[in-house]
């Protein structure tokens, strides 16, 4: 049917009185913004968060009560902060209701951002996007019947990064239509003209033509319901999303009314909307799963069942799990994993830590079988500065898979694709870093995407612009050193060695300084090296402004092995990093082990255009040639992205940032140039050194020194 003709002719308006399947509807909607609103406001990437009302109506109900835009606008209302905004962009078709919604929304809008819309959702939807961009934004898309909500716009929200929706899929008149949708084959010309119009409504509505499989064969009422809401659900997860599909019954009839379709990429924000459904005091009106009943020994014997015998189970890679393909929640979740452990009172399940292990578990019946936890004095979750972002189980992932490892196909810089690894497992160990997009313009950032090995994180040294600062601001022990297990570090580095044939270099020195565990009566170094020494095809690299190289200098051989200290004038090291080992400290380092035979790299960086900057780093690199003949010499400027610039107490640094990026804030074009030209002329003739490269800087950069970012060897790579 056409988005134009209405699926029947209302008796009144539903503008009236507000009904009790609404009132659940709206219970659910106001629970969920309150928590969204709250972590939106905290998150200090986002300036600005939406709220869309697709089929808004007139904002409230003759009988007085307050319609979902209003819901929504007074509570986005009581979260605004100076430097935060929210907006509610309301949409709706109806002139009548649409001059109401106007009026009740009088009252706001010197409160918050209200953007009332005029018209159909398909056809303002494309501009809504638009507007929108890249801010988290909450869709509400509840309609009267099915038409107006074409699948292709549901689908375009949701290809788009921080997006989620709350669909109203209003089963009971679809179910009501597909009978007359079976007469296209009518001898009736009118019949088959509105089977014919119906038929397409519901192919843009699911977006595939597959619900005529499921609505015309025969089969049980229940079975067709299952089917056509699954389908729905499917086609949404298709997207990459986590789904869950919450049905409501008529309240005095046992009969499906509606389903509230659910769909986010965040795991974080998958859990609020379940736990706030479980909570809803009309949940009676609920079914999670149709024809299944709640078990919870059962619940518990699946969880042993399904992960037994693996080591470090990731508590998100459950939780996944669990909110997808379950009536259980969090809390449940929790509480099985508590039963499920023989010996809690001497090992506890900690709130807040990530892995478990299910290595000695056979299944549930088993009275011996032991729940332990991973490392749970050293490993935590990690707060970014967004909500935790994890893909769905599959069959959403299309990735080949080989051993653990994920292999997608990348497009390196210089245009080729290569199949490479993606990560091993989980990807908790060992994950490829790929936050920098292929540049297409002359302000974005080069920088290859390399492999991290993530044995740790966090770092001693302090310096006032390290962005780790950022990313572990919501810590409570902020950049404080944390290792992982040993264990499942080894376990994932032998099964990367032994399958990937591609040469890589593995960073160790991304979220953490290198060095920082020498102390340690099991150095890093002297448990990885020779893990790496087991081949000779991958390399494992050290990133450090440690001069602690003592085991470094007893390890035997190093051939797999490349060392790369971070260096800074000596002006500006003691300004900013004043933790750190002395410049000439950490250059006698580098020194012995390029002697010892280590292939050593020096990064300077971040330079930063202090009172005779030209001295201060051509006697820098004085004193390095002095010493040894770097491999490979990365130059970098200073830099900010805004989780840094907010993370950091020492700010005095900032004052040298006036230019922005898509990896924050830069020092000004200009400034940049001159020091890397300076420094780049000095290399070349007073050193006939060549091997040298940028780190995170713009291909307009790169074309002004003459340089060719498409062959680049900067620190991280080959």
């Amino acid at each position: 049917m056409d988005r134009h003709i209405s699926q029947s002719k209302p008796k009144r308006d539903l503008f009236n009185e507000r009904g009790e399947q609404t009132v659940t509807k709206h219970n659910i909607l106001a629970n969920y913004l309150e928590p969204w609103a709250k972590i939106m406001a905290k998150q200090s990437w986002v300036k600005k968060a939406y709220y869309v009302d697709a089929f808004a109506g007139a904002g409230e109900y003759e009988s007085g009560e307050e319609g979902s835009p209003l819901i929504a606008t007074k509570i986005l209302a009581n979260h605004q902060k100076h430097a935060f905004q929210f907006s509610c962009i309301c949409i709706e078709k109806n002139r009548q209701r649409y001059e109401k919604l106007v009026a009740s929304l009088q009252n706001y809008k010197d409160i918050i951002q209200v953007d009332p819309h005029r018209g159909e959702f398909l056809d303002v939807i494309d501009d809504v996007l638009r507007k929108i961009g890249k801010s988290p934004a909450f869709f509400f898309i509840d309609p009267e019947g099915f038409s107006g909500m074409d699948f292709d716009k549901v689908e375009l929200i949701l290809k788009q990064d921080h997006k989620e929706i709350l669909v109203n899929f209003q089963y009971n008149a679809i179910q009501r239509w597909t009978g007359t949708a079976n007469n296209l084959n009518s001898r009736d010309e009118t019949k088959r003209a509105q089977a014919l119009q119906l038929s397409q409504t519901f192919t843009k509505l699911f977006g595939t033509s597959k619900w005529i499989d499921f609505a015309h064969k025969p089969t049980s009422s229940e079975k067709k319901e299952l089917e056509l809401i699954n389908l729905y659900a499917n086609q949404i997860r298709a997207n990459n999303s986590f789904v869950w599909p919450f049905k409501n019954r008529f309240p005095t009839r046992n009969m499906t009314y509606y389903y509230l379709v659910y769909a986010t990429k965040n795991l974080t924000a998958f859990k609020i909307m379940k736990d706030v459904m479980f909570r809803e005091k009309s949940r009676e009106n609920f079914q999670m799963n149709l024809l299944e009943e709640l078990d919870f020994d059962a619940f518990k014997n699946d969880l042993c069942k399904r992960y037994c015998g693996k080591e470090s189970v990731e508590y998100n890679e459950i939780l996944s799990y669990v909110l997808q393909h379950t009536q259980y929640t969090d809390t449940d979740l929790r509480k099985a994993l508590d039963a499920i452990n023989t010996q809690k009172k001497s090992n506890p399940i900690e709130k807040n830590n990530p892995f478990y292990d299910f290595s000695s578990i056979q299944c549930c019946e088993n009275k011996s079988s032991n729940f332990l936890i991973r490392d749970s004095t050293n490993v935590q979750l990690l707060e970014t500065e967004r909500l935790r972002e994890i893909k769905p189980d599959s069959p959403v992932i299309v990735t080949p898979r080989k051993n653990g490892i994920t292999v997608h196909k990348h497009v390196l810089l210089n245009g080729a694709e290569k199949l490479l690894v993606q990560q091993v497992g989980d990807g908790s160990i060992i994950k490829r870093f790929d936050k920098t997009p292929l540049p297409n313009k002359q302000t974005d950032i080069i920088c290859p995407h390399f492999l991290e090995l993530k044995w740790a994180y966090g770092c001693p040294f302090d310096c006032a612009w390290c962005y780790l600062k950022g990313t572990f601001r919501f810590r409570p022990e902020k950049t404080k050193p944390v290792i992982k297990d040993f264990e499942k570090i080894a376990l994932h580095t032998r099964r990367f060695l032994g399958e990937v044939t591609t040469p890589e270099i593995l960073n160790t020195g991304e979220i953490a300084d290198s060095l920082m565990w020498e102390g340690a009566s099991e150095p890093f170094s002297k448990f990885i090296i020779p893990i790496f020494e087991e081949q000779n095809r991958h390399k494992v690299l050290f990133l450090t402004k440690s001069d602690n190289v003592r085991n470094l200098l007893e390890i035997h051989p190093h051939n797999q092995v490349i060392i790369s200290f971070s260096l800074n004038a000596d002006e500006v090291a003691k300004r900013w990093e004043n933790r750190a080992p002395s410049v000439s400290r950490r250059l006698e380092a580098a020194q012995k082990l390029s002697e010892a035979g280590y292939e050593v790299r020096i990064r300077i960086d971040p330079m930063v255009p202090v009172s005779n900057w030209e001295r201060h780093y051509t006697e820098l690199v004085e004193q390095i040639f002095a010493r040894f003949s770097p491999a490979r010499i990365t130059l970098g400027s200073l830099r900010g992205l805004q989780s840094t610039i907010n993370g950091c107490t020492d700010k005095s640094w900032q004052e040298y940032l006036t230019e922005k990026s898509n990896w924050g804030k830069k020092v000004e074009f200009t400034a940049r140039y001159v020091m890397y030209n300076t420094i780049i002329n000095q290399l070349k003739q007073e050193f006939h050194y060549e091997e040298v490269a940028l780190c995170k800087e713009t291909t307009g950069m790169w074309a002004k020194l003459g340089m060719d970012y498409k062959r680049i060897k900067c620190n991280c790579v080959w």
